[in-house]
């Protein structure tokens, strides 16, 4: 069985790989948007720095205090050393700002200056189409 890529005789099974796609799709399409305004460096030498601005954009969201890089490290399963550089590295971009002593938040100066991004609408746009479609997938036949 190795290489098989789909069974269509397990309806169960199909409807999984559907969905494994459209993930997969939105999660490129994500990134691939997201990586466009890191010009100096390829998506893995980001990508940590990614999800630091990220997890403190949803925390500025809901509300909660800042956010130390002991709760960045513990939140996203990173080394604190490796939070601290992504730190360092969103602060010199503009992109998050120390709150307090230990507390980190988004800048929205930065967040302004990107109001109409195309990466955004990008990312808006895969976010829509993945979840019209993993809805049709769902919906009675």
């Amino acid at each position: 069985m190795a290489g098989k890529t789909s069974d269509n005789s397990d309806p169960a099974l199909a409807k999984r790989h559907k969905q494994s796609a459209i993930i997969g799709r939105l999660t490129v399409a994500c990134f691939v948007a997201m990586r466009s305004g890191y010009a100096r460096k390829h998506l893995g030498a980001v990508f940590e720095e990614l999800l630091t601005a990220l997890a403190i954009r949803v925390a500025d969201d809901l509300g909660a205090p800042p956010l130390t890089a002991s709760d960045l490290s513990r939140h996203l399963g990173l080394p604190r050393s490796n939070v601290r550089r992504c730190l360092e590295a969103l602060i010199e971009e503009g992109v998050v700002r120390k709150e307090n002593e230990h507390g980190y938040r988004g800048e929205l100066d930065w967040l302004a200056s990107r109001i109409d991004a195309e990466y955004f609408l990008i990312i808006r746009n895969a976010i829509v189409t993945a979840a019209d479609d993993l809805k049709a997938l769902d919906a009675p036949a």
